[in-house]
């Protein structure tokens, strides 16, 4: 997929299929993998489900970006739940099962802020959704058309050759 393809889906997913429940439910995944470090394979997955599910995907991938920049503040909190996680004396047998698995260590269990994230993402999933939901309608009201009329949409929409380009179905 070249740049300019990711460019035109990233402004067609501003502009359509905009209901309020879809960029909720980009915003809350956004927030659960912004959470988490990204080089695991718990984050990977959370972003094929975000790819696969029907959600907003510029709002997700906008709001991994915002907490992924908020990350060092956030993990004053998501550390202390995974490490008393981890140190549970009853989960113990458990992470030692995980661990011998075969592919499960690469989910990054093991690493404090994964499990803490997990955690504190799925806590927060549901006021994220509902906050997320109320931000869609505010940006359906007053900023789709906004962008939609913006110079930079109305230049890639009267490029002749973007035109071209997509009318090729290159």
């Amino acid at each position: 997929m070249n740049p300019i393809s990711l460019i035109r889906q990233f402004f067609q997913g501003l502009t359509s299929d905009t209901d309020p429940r879809q960029i909720g439910a980009g915003i809350a995944l956004g927030f659960l993998i912004g959470l988490m470090p990204k080089a695991t394979l718990t984050a990977q997955l959370l972003i094929v489900v975000l790819m696969a599910t029907r959600v907003n995907i510029p709002m997700g991938l906008l709001t991994i970006l915002a907490v992924s920049l908020l990350n060092p503040l956030l993990d004053k909190l998501t550390d202390p739940i995974g490490y008393a996680l981890l140190t549970a004396g009853a989960l113990k047998p458990l992470w030692t099962k995980l661990y011998n698995m075969p592919i499960v260590p690469w989910t990054g269990f093991n690493n404090t802020v994964v499990p803490g994230g997990l955690v504190l993402g799925a806590a927060l999933f549901a006021p994220v959704y509902l906050a997320g939901r109320r931000f869609g309608v505010f940006y359906n009201e007053k900023f789709r058309e906004r962008i939609m009329g913006s110079k930079l949409v109305k230049g890639l929409k009267a490029s002749w050759m973007f035109d071209w380009y997509f009318k090729a179905g290159v």
